[in-house]
């Protein structure tokens, strides 16, 4: 077994970003095979993994992790990786145990808000991007982007308690990602009064169905751009974006980066 120190990955590093409040931000590469077996890291860490994969293990589970992927890692977690592709590449949010007290969080919290997967996907890219900007204020900002992350679970509690039209409709918003639908037409599907809808929308998905549609777009869209088989402009119209600038500010509203920017990571 290998045991990792803080901001230390079995990858090649190319970038850290340290707060000095609690938090790191390590950009990792993998260019060649590393070692494959059990290891374990000090700090709970989120991963997104930006290009790339690999096959991950850990005690009582094992997945396929592809680009998208968002996993958490609780301090001193086995898992070992094998058959990455190469390249590949993530990014590593470090939390040190003394700023999660601080924050009167758990692991366990940290972990639940993860699984608002598309929003904290956003958030990660949102934080990494302020790491590269790097200046007086980017440690701040970058300690407030992981506060609203980790009080995501709220909303996603909220919705794991919600009345069974809320997880259907979350369901026809992801089948109907690339099409613009309104409040009629989702309520006369669902067989629900719009006004139904409209009230308690926020209360169970944390934002306004405008926003939530956009997030799901963009989700979207950032697959499509790792993929490089079609440009800028086609991704937009694919997701449903009525033109280029539009697409362009939405998603550099949700991500903190321009569309050619993320392209190039």
């Amino acid at each position: 077994m290998y045991e990792l120190e803080k901001e230390k990955y079995l990858g090649n590093t190319k970038k850290i970003f340290n707060n000095t409040q609690g938090i790191a931000v390590i950009e990792t590469e993998y260019q060649s095979k590393v070692f494959e077996g059990w290891h374990s890291h000090d700090n709970a860490h989120i991963t997104l993994f930006l290009k790339g994969g690999t096959s991950e293990r850990r005690k009582n589970s094992s997945k396929a992790v592809t680009s998208g992927s968002l996993l958490f890692y609780h301090s001193d977690e086995l898992h070992l990786n094998q058959n990455t592709l190469f390249p590949s590449k993530n990014i590593n949010i470090e939390i040190d145990e003394n700023l999660i007290k601080e924050l009167q969080l758990s692991e366990a919290i940290i972990e639940k808000s993860v699984q608002n997967t598309t929003l904290t996907k956003f958030l990660i890219l949102k934080i990494f991007k302020e790491s590269l900007i790097s200046d007086t204020f980017s440690a701040d900002t970058i300690n407030m982007l992981f506060v609203q992350l980790a009080n995501s679970h709220s909303h996603l509690e909220k919705f794991e308690k919600s009345p069974f039209w809320v997880k259907s409709l979350n369901e026809l918003l992801n089948d109907c990602w690339n099409e613009n639908p309104n409040l009629q037409d989702l309520a006369q599907v669902l067989n629900l009064n719009p006004i139904t809808i409209s009230k308690h929308f926020s209360r169970y998905f944390g934002c306004t169905l405008g926003e939530y549609m956009r997030r799901i777009k963009i989700n979207r869209s950032l697959t499509l751009i790792e993929s490089n088989q079609s440009n800028l402009t086609e991704i937009g119209f694919q997701c449903g974006f009525a033109d280029q600038s539009h697409f362009t500010r939405t998603f550099k509203s949700q991500t903190g980066f321009l569309p050619k920017q993320f392209q190039k990571l």
